[in-house]
């Protein structure tokens, strides 16, 4: 899809885009249907109701973006985004109005009282099913069945979905990724050097095996699972958990947890950094974990935004073996999948992936990078997606 004329004229098609707000420390998924448009030569609008501010290197690069933080601070702050949403909306007289999640479902309901002639798009990549977050769920079973176009973040999910809320269609498929285009540095001998140190595996050498668990230690991450699972695996296996400050909650639970472990001198945690940071941190490791609860459609069905960035940084995958993730990991050759309950099975997992030869790695690691950056990259499916929902929708 090039460009963005609408329906003849010479001027850009303008999207009022409201979302989460953009911020350095965050990944970037929430808002890459913006920067794709803004690419593309759309005029978007974006609108966030939140607290964190993105530093100029992200807006400089999107001239086609201009970007509007609305502080968040209790209720009354939500009414105050909602009239900033209601009088833009009537100002910039957008041609889409792109909702993207669930939390912002409620101010997509009113939509219409600012314009009746833009088509609304509502894009969601953490629907988890009925029952879980019944206010949200109610609003967005509502905005979903009046929106001209929805989008969803994985095919069973969208199925689940439109029988779910009774849609007029099955919602549109693009999956959570990053984009061919995204900058993701280069694995860094001194970073890996120096993650193996701290997990207390320098003497090992070649033979260290760096496993990165990105994100916190969190139940609805199966993290108790995963470190019972590292205390069967050998010495040389140093495990990263990321965005864990020192006030973080997860921290102090492993922290209790290992009391009584000798594993705690291999397993390194991490300060939440800035998302190139957070990359360059998996680039240095040799594994990527995705291993996700049987709690719900949303967990069961996964389309995580780390699978591509892992293998972005070179990173084979041990994933839960749910249907969706197992087909993934199958079809294309990422890695392994387990089952999340047991640790041994996560435990096997892992060293099959580990236990390979320097050649051998970087071979997988050059083919991962390829794929995601082709069949699995954002741009592959946004192309296609967009050009339904932004071109044939207005034929």
């Amino acid at each position: 899809m090039k460009g963005g004329s609408a329906a003849g004229a010479k001027v850009p098609v303008r999207v009022l885009y409201i979302s989460y707000p953009l911020f350095d420390k965050h990944a970037p998924h929430q808002s890459m249907a913006a920067l794709w448009l803004a690419r593309k030569g759309f005029d978007v609008r974006f609108l966030a109701w939140g607290n964190e501010s993105p530093s100029e290197h992200w807006l400089s690069q999107y001239p086609g973006l201009a970007y509007r933080r609305v502080p968040k601070r209790g209720l009354i702050s939500g009414l105050a985004f909602l009239s900033a949403v209601l009088l833009e909306a009537r100002r910039f007289r957008p041609d889409f109005i792109y909702v993207q999640g669930a939390q912002n479902a409620p101010f997509g309901l009113w939509i219409r009282l600012a314009s009746r002639t833009a088509r609304i798009v509502y894009h969601t990549q953490d629907y988890l099913g009925p029952g879980q977050h019944l206010f949200y769920e109610a609003c967005e079973r509502r905005f979903a069945r009046d929106a001209d176009e929805v989008i969803s973040n994985e095919r069973n999910r969208a199925r689940f979905m439109a029988s779910s809320y009774r849609l007029r269609k099955v919602p549109h498929v693009l999956p959570t990724a990053l984009p061919s285009w995204w900058p993701v540095p280069a694995r860094d001998p001194h970073r890996r050097a120096e993650l193996a140190s701290r997990a207390g595996l320098a003497a090992m050498g070649a033979r260290a095996r760096l496993v990165a668990a990105g994100g916190p230690y969190a139940v609805d991450r199966m993290s108790p699972q995963l470190v019972e699972a590292f205390s069967m695996l050998p010495e040389n296996y140093g495990l990263v958990f990321t965005s864990m400050d020192a006030s973080h909650a997860g921290r102090r639970q492993l922290q209790t947890r290992l009391e009584s472990s000798r594993i705690g001198e291999r397993i390194v945690l991490l300060d939440a950094v800035d998302y190139p940071e957070l990359l360059a941190s998996y680039a240095a490791c040799d594994i990527g974990i995705l291993l996700y609860p049987d709690s719900g459609i949303g967990h069961y069905y996964q389309a995580p935004g780390r699978l591509t960035e892992y293998l972005r940084c070179g990173l084979p995958v041990v994933a839960s073996n749910f249907p969706g993730l197992e087909l993934l990991v199958c079809q294309h050759g990422i890695g392994r999948t387990a089952d999340p309950y047991e640790p041994r099975s996560i435990a096997s997992a892992i060293h099959s992936l580990g236990e390979v030869s320097e050649d051998e790695r970087m071979a997988v690691c050059s083919r991962l990078m390829t794929l995601a950056s082709t069949d699995l990259a954002y741009d592959n499916r946004a192309e296609f997606v967009f050009g339904k929902v932004f071109v044939e929708s207005q034929a």
